[in-house]
């Protein structure tokens, strides 16, 4: 089951709505500079720390994320291990975006986990900003719930207008990569770290 939805950083009201039907490129400036939300929640097959050690690895996303053609951490927690600044390179026809990341993983005593990633560096966007909420199933055995949270704002008022069409597609695309790997994991076929 997948449950996507946007979250508008603040309700328009009735006399500013009319305003957004004014003469625009593509007649999308409800997303011109303003930062956008995605919310994707997935139940996966695989325990709670499985799926978080996939999530936390991020040196090793270049295997099975699409687009993404190289990943690496920079700089490691010393008493956890797992990653504290981290990056990818993105690379989709012409474009080739490397991000250097603020990266928080926390698995707390009530066992939720939380991987936050937060870009130090970018020249596309004014926020790029991830954070993974994972925790046991409330009712399934060795099953987690699984939370992605995008938000991003591009510099260009064109991007932020064409991403509002493909947002959902891509956050959708990047939970799938990584319900894959969990499954690959869990059953063997490769090793998360």
């Amino acid at each position: 089951m997948i449950l996507v939805r946007r979250i508008c950083k603040a309700q328009l009201s009735t006399a500013n709505r009319s305003m957004i039907y004014k003469r625009t490129f593509f007649g999308l400036s409800s997303h011109e500079g303003k930062e956008q939300k995605y919310v994707l929640t997935r139940t996966i097959n695989a325990p709670a720390l499985n799926v978080y050690d996939v999530i936390s690895e991020v040196s090793k996303y270049h295997e099975f994320i699409p687009y993404c053609v190289e990943s690496f951490v920079e700089k490691r927690n010393l008493k956890t291990g797992k990653p504290e600044e981290a990056g990818l390179r993105v690379g989709f026809q012409q474009y080739d975006e490397r991000f250097l990341c603020k990266v928080n993983c926390v698995s707390n005593p009530k066992g939720i986990k939380t991987v936050v990633a937060e870009s130090l560096t970018h020249g596309l966007f004014d926020v790029l900003y991830t954070k993974w909420t994972v925790e046991r199933h409330p009712t399934r055995a060795n099953a987690s719930q699984v939370e992605l949270l995008l938000k991003f704002q591009f510099k260009s008022r064109l991007y932020n207008s064409v991403a509002s069409l493909f947002a959902k597609s891509v956050t959708q695309l990047v939970m799938k990569a990584f319900e894959r790997r969990v499954f690959q994991v869990s059953k063997g076929v490769i090793k998360a770290q």
